[in-house]
């Protein structure tokens, strides 16, 4: 496998893919981008897609072929010598990607030291490193396995490895100020070590996994800015924050007045609901009523019809006389 093969690689801009979310820390406000190792370019596309001014640093002879292609400024240089920053001198981005390039350095705290001078006032340097604390690489060491392989987290060209804290401590030292870090989780059983993870026991991977919540951290990206910014990016962060808390609360504000109409509604509502209701149980009260004077009449008439079929009847003679001189007949 060559080295373009590698690093060549498609992903959606717009998903969840790590090269997409490395590039949503890339300000759209952001004009000019250095990207330091960029191999064939997959981000670098992107870059340009989206409007930036691209500088790049590479020395694979592949990899530069390709990016001469690409409407960016192109530097052939080895990253651990001083050829592309005496050609940088003087000039400063807004963006510096560093993604997956500090492990291939021999001496990234140099790199790391020198590059405070490319960045713009308030802006940014994004790197991304393999996790040499990934639970396969622990798991594989549990077996007492180290072999480098074409890519992955033993990539044969990874001269450096970094853990989360490790990365942390030469950030600092090199004068650069953590402002967010984010994860690529991996799921140990879909990496190239899952082979050394299932051949641990179950009680020994219940072990490991105790109380170690990065363990599936494959690469760490960590957005810096230089420590000598860190007070204005406080104050961009206060502000930043305030404006979020602005806009919280005004959309807080309309859902209440949209709440409170709807509110106001439903009690009217209510309220006519409730007179209504009012009516229909006085009209019941008095159908009540007029029911009862009826029950009451009714029963007077049962008991007048049950009397008079107590009294004694005349016989049919008296009837049929009443009936002839009622008539007029004799």
């Amino acid at each position: 496998m060559s080295t373009i093969d590698r690093y060549d690689y498609a992903f959606d801009p717009d998903g969840e893919d790590w090269a997409a979310r490395l590039l949503r820390r890339v300000p759209s406000a952001a004009g000019s981008v250095l990207e330091l190792g960029p191999g064939p370019g997959a981000m670098t596309r992107v870059l340009l897609a989206r409007g930036y001014r691209v500088t790049v640093v590479e020395n694979d002879p592949e990899a530069l072929k390709v990016l001469q292609t690409l409407d960016v400024e192109v530097i052939s240089a080895n990253l651990d010598g001083a050829d592309w920053l005496n050609a940088l001198a003087g000039r400063r981005f807004d963006v510096v990607l560093a993604c997956d390039v500090l492990e291939h350095l021999r001496t990234p705290e140099d790199v790391l030291q020198r590059l405070s001078d490319c960045v713009a006032p308030m802006g940014r340097l994004v790197i991304s490193v393999p996790n040499i604390a990934y639970a396969g690489v622990v798991a594989a060491m549990r077996h007492g396995i180290f072999d480098y392989s074409d890519k992955g987290q033993l990539d044969r060209t990874h001269v450096r490895f970094f853990t989360k804290r490790s990365l942390e401590k030469v950030l600092l030292e090199c004068g650069w100020s953590p402002r967010m870090w984010e994860s690529n989780r991996l799921p140990v059983e879909c990496s190239e070590l899952a082979w050394c993870w299932n051949a641990l026991s179950g009680d020994l991977r219940q072990a490991l996994l105790a109380g170690w919540q990065d363990f599936d951290v494959y690469q760490w990206m960590v957005v810096v800015t230089p420590s000598a910014d860190t007070p204005a990016w406080e104050l961009a962060d206060a502000r930043s924050t305030a404006d979020k808390l602005r806009d919280d609360l005004q959309a807080l504000s309309v859902v209440h007045q949209r709440e409170r109409a709807s509110l106001l509604e439903h009690q009217k509502a209510f309220s006519e609901a409730k007179e209504i209701i009012g009516k229909l149980q006085f009209e019941i009260k008095e159908l009540n009523a007029e029911a009862d004077i009826l029950r009451a009449e009714k029963k007077a008439l049962d008991a007048d019809f049950a009397s008079r079929l107590a009294e004694p009847q005349p016989a049919v003679g008296t009837w049929t006389r009443r009936w002839r001189r009622f008539s007029g007949r004799s």
